[in-house]
């Protein structure tokens, strides 16, 4: 388990103060402060309904996409617009389609296979020119499309490129490249998702304000934005605030059949939704089947026909997750069955045949359950597609650039790239990128938990939690506010959700309480018990149910009350000698416990107040400043096999004999490290 470090943001003198004259109420100010705020003309743009967007035709190129377009529309040439698989990409493409079909255009759709490969390719370039096609548009993609750019020009098409990925430093020959991030593009907002520069596209086209166009686009916007992690600041929050609220009751039978389906209909529509709702149903038609399913979807306007369709996706994600969990449980035990593998700093996992469509998923999974660099590789007839996830102290690309000569081909970016190689290149592959990390990557140093402000029980209020909402929609560059409740006791603990494999938890500060979920936690594993003292990190919102609106909570972190943040750094250290890193001598031998914290420990097990999922209330009761030492201790005990982990907590094994403690491999390595000087 990880353990972040608690980082409580910190206002400017007097903001508070300028925003609770502004009339903004305890919670809702003081996390505005926390992230800057302080300026009331400001905060009054920021919390009300509309909003601006910018001129389409600032973007560079616009004026000459719109020309080219609208020759073919008036020439009724045929035009095919070239999109994507993945939810963006096909939100896009559904905008476009729509916009150019309402002008009388001769207009058709290709999305690609994650078979075929993401992008413009020569193939399905030259299959449209023979298919008597002249005019190419591409959504989401494009702007690194130079050699098949050259070849459009080659087989007489004309190609409109719209991207918003980061181009390189030559763009493609087209007749226009419209993409916020050109180095010579002016308009005001370089965020834009594939569908928000369609959305444009489109406001242009039709010569208005992109916010007259919001009713008839703005869902797809929406869907396209949140689900590629879109900053949601500046005009993106003004396209998905509508969006939404457009989505809450849709008149399109796609979408609606989409939120029935997922059992979102008549509830709250909100970027969590889209998020872990409505994106992954989308996604899964390109990752297993044909991303045209999808498309199929958000086009449709026959309310059965919807219904079916939508009945096909929750099937195909169904089969989605099913693949998913099949490649994520054989990694594991591929990584588990070789311990060398696990000191590795940047893990390697290869496995026959493993589905295409989920290995980055279950790349990002594996770094979140070992906290580093993943690359997950599936075998096919002696070559490896890999997709590999890195967190943000890692630089993924920079890696795989470093060792690009042991690779077909490689590209991404820090936090994501995919990979093409050789099978028989897969060994060297994996010691130059784990040298690669040693000499170049940072030390793991603890994550952190950011947290916006510090409140109590009684001012966790209706009144002001329904304010607090109105800094919504939560994304990437505006999260969801996360409150620091100090000195709480917990007062109950329940068994919630289907087989209990949730707890739901009341915490208690003097007379008031407040019932919080904790979502993935079994009641038998949760380490707190009743009358524990604790600090908790907490979301919060308002949910209606049968007795009409209250607080709902979900309890992002819990510790015991006053741990600091001391284990944090030290498990950090722990992790990085885990590995493969060489330690400070006084680094090391601050890890190194002997016999008598490591028989501490064992009586703690014994005892069965172990818990494995979360070790930290061990770490209060035998010393935050010990804590390195504990989970050396415990590293040595499993190695000796004295220990093992049963329904949540670690318990002891009989044994015939007893064991040398200092024979443990973990803690042999930390004494030749902290003998060295």
């Amino acid at each position: 388990m990880n353990y972040p470090a608690w980082q409580i943001k910190t206002a400017e003198p007097n903001s508070e103060q300028v925003l609770a004259e502004a009339g903004c109420g305890v919670l809702l100010r003081r996390v505005l402060a926390a992230r800057g705020y302080d300026d009331a003309q400001v905060v009054h743009q920021l919390l009300e309904p509309g909003g601006e967007l910018s001129d389409p035709f600032l973007m560079k190129d616009m004026d000459k996409a719109v020309a080219r377009i609208q020759q073919a529309i008036e020439e009724e040439e045929p035009i095919v617009i070239y999109g994507d698989y993945d939810v963006d990409g096909i939100s896009a493409t559904a905008i476009l389609y729509e916009c150019l079909s309402s002008q009388g255009a001769h207009v058709r759709c290709k999305l690609p296979t994650r078979g075929s490969g993401y992008g413009l390719t020569r193939q399905a370039l030259e299959s449209l020119a023979q298919k008597g096609f002249s005019l190419v548009v591409t959504v989401d993609n494009g702007i690194s499309a130079i050699e098949e750019a050259a070849c459009a020009k080659e087989l007489g098409l004309d190609l409109v490129i719209t991207d918003h990925h980061l181009p390189g430093e030559t763009l493609p020959q087209a007749v226009a490249v419209v993409d916020p991030k050109r180095a010579d593009d002016e308009s005001p907002f370089k965020d834009l998702c594939g569908a928000g520069v369609a959305f444009k596209l489109c406001a242009a086209l039709e010569g208005c304000e992109p916010t007259e166009l919001l009713e008839m686009y703005g869902e797809f916007v929406a869907l396209g934005t949140v689900a590629d992690v879109m900053p949601l600041v500046g005009e993106n929050r003004v396209l998905v605030r509508e969006g939404l609220n457009l989505l809450q009751d849709t008149m399109r039978p796609g979408l609606q059949a989409l939120l029935e389906s997922g059992g979102y209909a008549g509830k709250p529509v909100t970027t969590d939704t889209v998020s872990y709702g409505l994106a992954p149903r989308l996604n899964a038609a390109g990752r297993m089947d044909n991303a045209s399913v999808a498309l199929k979807l958000l086009l449709c306007g026959d309310e059965e026909q919807a219904t079916g369709i939508a009945a096909r996706l929750a099937e195909i994600n169904i089969e989605r997750q099913q693949t998913e969990q099949e490649v994520f449980a054989a990694a594991c035990h591929t990584l588990e069955a070789d311990p060398a593998r696990l000191r590795d700093r940047v893990l390697i996992v290869s496995g026959e045949d493993w589905h295409a469509g989920v290995i980055g998923i279950v790349a990002a999974r594996l770094m979140e359950r070992y906290s580093r660099p993943v690359i997950v590789i599936s075998m096919h007839e002696g070559e490896g597609r890999g997709s590999g996830r890195a967190p943000d102290t890692f630089d993924l690309h920079g890696a795989l650039a470093g060792c690009a000569e042991y690779l077909i081909r490689y590209g991404g970016h820090a936090a994501a790239a995919g990979i093409e190689i050789e099978e028989e290149r897969l060994l060297a592959f994996r010691q130059a990128i784990n040298e690669w990390a040693a000499q170049n990557a940072a030390k793991p140093a603890p994550a952190t938990l950011q947290l916006d402000a510090p409140a109590t029980l009684e001012e966790i209020s209706l009144e002001n939690v329904r304010e607090l909402g109105r800094l919504a929609p939560f994304g990437r560059e505006n999260p969801t506010p996360v409150l620091l409740v100090r000195d709480a006791i917990v007062d109950g603990v329940w068994a919630m959700g289907a087989e209990g494999r949730h707890t739901r938890v009341r915490l208690r500060q003097g007379n008031h309480t407040l019932f919080a979920s904790v979502f993935g936690t079994a009641p038998q594993k949760f380490a707190y018990p009743v009358g524990a003292a604790v600090e908790a990190a907490l979301e919060v919102s308002v949910f209606t149910g049968r007795n009409g609106p209250m607080v709902s909570a979900h309890l992002k972190a819990i510790r015991p009350a006053n741990l600091t943040n001391t284990p944090s750094e030290q498990a950090a250290w722990f992790e990085a000698f885990c590995t493969g890193a060489v330690l400070e001598p006084a680094r090391a031998e601050a890890l190194l416990p002997d016999r008598a914290d490591t028989v501490m420990l064992y009586k703690r097990i014994r005892s069965g107040q172990v818990f494995a999922g979360d070790l930290q209330p061990t770490f209060a009761a035998q010393g935050p400043e010990n804590a390195g030492k504990m989970l050396a201790s415990l590293a040595a005990l499993r190695e000796l096999g004295l220990i093992e982990e049963q329904d949540g907590r670690w318990l002891p094994v009989p044994v015939a004999q007893k064991q040398d403690l200092a024979a443990a491999p973990v803690l042999r390595r930390l004494a030749q490290q902290a003998a060295k000087q």
